[in-house]
């Protein structure tokens, strides 16, 4: 795939709504015709990209996933669903969790979960 290919011909709708300010009772519904003439398919990813970073920030794998995150981490997400909390196998969950752990703390947690596994 070329991503420097340009694009012609194509033009998007999306009908919306819209109001003058957040909490307005009143509002209005358009439909939006989106040209994307002249960008490149590299232009209309980045795009896009952009928008599935909002989408899993906010979401499920983000945020409220924020204490299971370790910095430097790469997180494989789908665009088909960005804002998903993404599958993890249990080990590569459990290897993450320990990673971002002092030493103590993780000796500390797996006599925790060892107690657990015994009763």
């Amino acid at each position: 795939m070329d991503l420097d290919a340009k694009i012609t011909g194509v033009k998007l709708t999306k009908v919306c709504s819209i109001t003058p300010f957040e909490g307005a009772g009143e509002s209005k519904q358009v439909t939006l015709e989106v040209d994307y003439e002249g960008l490149t398919l590299g232009d209309v990813f980045t795009k896009a990209l952009g928008a599935d970073v909002i989408k899993w920030q906010n979401g499920s794998g983000g945020r409220k996933n924020f204490d299971n995150l370790n910095s430097g981490q790469v997180v494989k997400i789908s665009a088909k669903a960005p804002g998903v909390k993404p599958q993890v196998d249990p080990e590569t969950a459990m290897v993450n969790k320990l990673a971002g752990m002092t030493e103590k703390e993780r000796e500390e947690y797996i006599v925790e979960m060892l107690a657990k596994a015994n009763r």
